[in-house]
C-alpha cells in the first residue's frame, strides 16, 4: 500500500458529460457501445499499444469509456488508475498525457500508477527540465519502495544526473541501478557502461587528490544500514554518508585514501568477498 495520504476515489463518470474529453485526449471521437467495458478491453487496448497499432488501441479504449463501466470496474480503484494511464499514453499531445498520468499517479494506486509516475518522468526529460524528472522517480521509489519499476528508475535517475552536469549523483544513481537491475534486463549492460564511465573518471587527473570507496547507494538510510552492516564483516569500517547533490541517495563508503591505487586496492578486497565496490574521488 503507498504511504501517502489518498485522496477521495473519483469516477470516471465525471468525465461522462460526454466524452467529449476523451475523445480529443485520444484524438479519437467516442463511439457509442451498448455494452459495459471489461478488462478484456483494456488487455485489448493495451496489447495494441503494446505492438505499435496507436489508431487501434485508441479506437478499444474510446469504445471501452464510451460503453460505460461495469460495477466490477467503479468498485477497482487499481483498475481506473489503468484507464488514466492507458489514457496518457495513447494521448497524441504531451500536455494531454500529463495531465492524464497526473491523475493515475496522484490519484490512482497499484502498478499502473508508477508506470505513470516514470512517464511522467520522461515527459520531463524530454522538455530538458532534468530536476522535476529526477522528482517525479523518487517520488515513485518513495510511494513504491519495492515496486518492479524501482531498478529502472535508477536508470533514469542517473541519466538525469548526466544532463545536469551531476557527476557525483550520477555515479550514485548508476551504481544502485547496476547493482538492482537483473542481468537479463534491457538496460542492464547501459547502467554497467555508466559505472564504468565513473571508473574511468575517477582514474584521470584532476584537483581532487582525496579517494574513497563506494560500496552502493540507497533511496532509504534503512537500506543503506543493512549493507554497512553486512560488508563490515571483512574487518573495515564501513560509514554511511548523509544525501548531498541533486539526488537524495545514501552512499557507503569505506576508507579515506591519498591515491587512487591504494582506494582501488581496498574496492577489490571488497570484491573479492563478493561486493559491488568502486574507487571514487571524495567530494571536498
Amino acid at each position: 500500500m503507498r504511504g501517502s495520504p489518498r485522496r477521495p476515489a473519483r469516477s470516471w463518470r465525471f468525465l461522462r458529460p460526454g466524452l467529449v474529453f476523451v475523445g480529443l485526449a485520444l484524438g479519437v471521437p467516442p463511439a457509442a457501445s451498448g455494452q459495459d467495458g471489461s478488462a478484456a478491453d483494456l488487455d485489448t487496448a493495451e496489447a495494441a499499444a503494446d505492438r505499435g497499432d496507436a489508431e487501434r488501441a485508441r479506437e478499444v479504449l474510446a469504445a471501452y469509456l464510451a460503453g460505460g463501466e461495469s460495477d466490477a470496474a467503479r468498485a477497482d480503484p487499481g483498475l481506473r488508475t489503468r484507464v488514466d494511464y492507458l489514457v496518457g499514453r495513447l494521448a497524441p499531445e504531451p500536455d494531454s498525457a500529463e495531465v492524464a498520468y497526473l491523475r493515475a499517479a496522484i490519484d490512482g494506486e497499484g502498478p499502473y500508477s508508477s508506470r505513470a509516475r516514470l512517464r511522467l518522468a520522461q515527459l520531463q526529460l524530454a522538455r530538458g527540465d532534468h530536476a522535476r524528472a529526477a522528482s517525479h522517480l523518487a517520488r515513485l521509489r518513495a510511494d513504491d519502495p519495492g515496486g518492479e519499476l524501482v531498478p529502472v528508475s535508477w536508470v533514469w535517475t542517473a541519466r538525469a544526473a548526466e544532463l545536469e552536469g551531476d557527476a557525483t549523483s550520477s555515479c550514485d544513481a548508476w551504481t544502485t541501478a547496476l547493482a538492482a537491475l537483473e542481468p537479463a534486463s534491457p538496460v542492464h549492460d547501459e547502467a554497467r557502461q555508466g559505472r564504468s564511465r565513473c571508473e574511468e573518471q575517477a582514474r584521470e587527473p584532476g584537483e581532487v587528490d582525496t579517494f574513497t570507496v563506494q560500496l552502493g547507494a540507497f533511496g532509504t538510510e534503512e537500506a543503506a544500514l543493512r549493507l554497512r552492516d553486512g560488508a563490515a564483516g571483512i574487518g573495515v569500517a564501513v560509514r554511511v554518508d548523509s544525501p548531498s547533490g541533486g539526488v537524495r541517495v545514501y552512499r557507503v563508503r569505506a576508507g579515506r585514501f591519498g591515491s587512487r591505487e591504494d582506494a582501488q586496492e581496498l574496492a577489490e578486497r571488497f570484491r573479492g568477498h563478493g561486493f559491488e565496490a568502486i574507487a571514487v574521488p571524495e567530494e571536498p
